[in-house]
């Protein structure tokens, strides 16, 4: 059919190494035409018109995360957004590409133990070893401690430990937190320029909304862990939710500022969450989608057949469940919901580790991909595409709807029902009978074969000792394995075990073991050898005239036959059959004269 990706432009050497978080369309100029933004790894801000790179500008660090926000109206003429670039406790603010505001995280409450011992150690009262124990303590049972501790219990070493203390003594102690995520939110409208504030996710398990004018908080919420995806729906002074998926492989709610006691548990950590239209759709380590919706209530889930690396939702289409995935193998695939729509492989195998979707270059549905590799590729949506017929086919078989030919109802099936609704608990309950009765006689036989000794195990009953018996062979001659274990608490001394038979069948060699020491747990195993001697007797003793009948027969027969001179036989060929015939005229008699010679039933 129709192909629903068009090739537009791919430049293998762009050598650009980012994120998800890090990429976004926006039209920083205000001409209508959104641009590419990439905030690289590499500490530059890059700028994409089209086909070429427009700019490039320095960053102070590397950045965790980029969006675009719209502040309050204040002069006519067009709407241009801001874009906030996070990079480690601060937040850029770039109006038209320009440095125009820098806001910094408020700091955070040291704890006071960790406080004590930083007192210490750089006072000299507290020995190193010893503030390394506690801190480490401290980090250990959850507390979040001050990057001074993460930095000193990351050394090796005594030397660079005391030199990192040393360091830090003429400067405070100071608890700072890293941005791990950003989005906006509308205030009062959903419109494209629409004015707008950050929802910012943090280290220290904090959730911020902050005001564009001034950057004051407006909100915040403390979850039980760190966010590392944030998606937001509705309007800030209406109804809002922030979905918050953390690292704790939970998803947790914020609404109207307020965090809800429930929470959507995964089954492993979340690698990607973005959000196709009213459903949270989330990638989970274990290579599985699923789909929630915004109360928490699982829709599908879906298992993909590689790892998962990026997800983006398609924007401005009429059926908004659409949404992208890319996997480890190299393929970005399209899904409406858990149905696949399409997918494109990209080229050599590599994968897409961040793409988003929009208006760029005056095409409607242009999706961007940064590989791995580094290169950049721009794919358009076919316009002759039908992605709602395509969703439509890639459900289940039509023979699914055809309805089975179910026979009719009978007269006896009808009569049978309604004497089941009539005495419906009378059934039920000399059913339930029935089955006790038979529960009961099952238990009593079982203790019967118990006390009785029949079954493959016997339990002592002044002691708390349990043997097993096991024949192994086929005869004559046979082992008896017995294995012995002490069940009880305390050890067992002075047992003896007796080996009783019928004489005329068995001889038991050893009829008498003595058993030493048994220890609580372990089974000791011990070997009987026994003989079957009336088995072997009837075997060809039991009628010895029979017997040797039959093995002299054959050969008697063959001699016969060899010496006759009618038959047509070489005379050389008679003294071979004389010597072949000597085994089955003396195995019987040896046989016979060997084994005791019983009497005759």
């Amino acid at each position: 059919g129709m192909a629903v990706w068009l090739d537009a432009w791919f430049d293998p050497v762009a050598s650009i190494h980012t994120v998800g978080s890090c990429i976004r369309l926006v039209d920083v100029t205000g001409d209508g035409d959104p641009k590419l933004l990439v905030a690289d790894q590499n500490r530059k801000l890059r700028l994409y018109k089209g086909v070429n790179l427009v700019s490039e500008h320095a960053l102070l660090d590397t950045p965790s995360a980029i969006s675009a926000f719209f502040e309050d109206a204040k002069s006519q003429g067009p709407r241009v957004p801001s874009l906030a670039v996070a990079c480690g406790q601060f937040i850029f603010v770039y109006k038209r590409l320009r440095p125009h505001y820098k806001f910094t995280l408020p700091m955070q409450q040291v704890d006071p133990t960790e406080a004590e011992v930083w007192d210490g150690l750089r006072s000299g009262t507290v020995p190193l070893a010893e503030g390394c124990d506690k801190l480490s303590n401290l980090r250990d049972g959850g507390t979040h401690v001050t990057y001074a501790t993460v930095d000193l219990l990351a050394l090796d070493g005594e030397e660079k430990q005391q030199a990192l203390v040393e360091e830090l003594k003429g400067k405070p102690l100071v608890h700072s937190t890293t941005i791990t995520c950003i989005e906006s939110i509308n205030r009062r409208e959903d419109a494209p320029g629409a004015s707008s504030c950050l929802v910012v996710g943090t280290e220290a398990r904090q959730v911020l909304i902050l005001d564009p004018q001034g950057f004051s908080i407006v909100a915040k919420a403390l979850l039980p862990s760190v966010p590392a995806f944030i998606t937001v729906t509705g309007l800030l002074e209406v109804e809002y939710r922030v979905l918050c998926a953390c690292r704790d492989g939970r998803i947790y709610t914020i609404k109207n500022g307020q965090p809800l006691g429930t929470s959507i548990e995964l089954e492993t950590p979340p690698c990607a969450m973005c959000l196709a239209g009213k459903t949270l759709v989330v990638g989970t380590m274990d290579s599985t989608l699923q789909g929630f919706q915004l109360k928490g209530k699982r829709g599908w889930a879906h298992t993909l057949p590689s790892p998962l690396q990026a997800l983006a939702n398609l924007d401005d289409r009429e059926n908004g469940t659409l949404f992208l995935a890319s996997l480890a193998n190299g393929e970005v695939r399209l899904y409406k919901d858990k149905q696949l729509i399409s997918t494109l492989q990209m080229p050599g195998g590599d994968m897409a580790v961040a793409m988003r979707f929009g208006k760029y270059a005056r095409e409607e549905g242009t999706l961007l991909l940064v590989l791995k590799s580094g290169a950049l590729g721009v794919k358009i949506l076919s316009r002759k595409s039908n992605l709602a017929s395509a969703a439509e086919k890639a459900g289940p078989p039509p023979e699914q709807d055809v309805p089975l030919n179910v026979p009719k109802k009978t007269k006896l099936y009808v009569e049978q029902t309604q004497r089941e609704r009539e005495h419906g608990c009378d059934m039920h309950r000399i059913f339930q009978k029935d089955l006790c009765k038979l529960r009961l006689h099952t238990a009593r036989a079982y203790v019967k074969v118990l006390t009785d000794g029949q079954g493959p195990v016997s339990y002592s009953h002044n002691s708390s000792l349990r043997l097993n018996a096991q024949v192994m062979g086929l005869g004559p001659f046979f082992k008896l394995v017995l294995s012995l274990q002490n069940t009880g608490s305390k050890p067992v001394t002075g047992c003896t075990v007796l080996v009783v038979s019928d004489q005329e069948w068995y001889i038991v060699s050893e009829p008498i073991l003595q058993i030493g020491t048994l220890v609580p747990g372990p089974d000791y195993s011990f070997d009987v050898p026994l003989q079957a001697i009336q088995v072997c007797s009837m075997c060809f003793v039991s009628h010895p005239l029979l017997s040797f009948l039959s093995f002299a027969f054959f050969p008697f027969l063959v001699l016969c036959l060899s010496s006759s001179p009618s038959l047509p036989f070489p005379v050389l060929f008679f003294p071979l059959v004389c010597f072949l015939s000597l085994p089955f005229l003396c195995f019987p008699l040896l046989c016979f004269l060997s084994l005791p010679f019983p009497s005759f039933p």
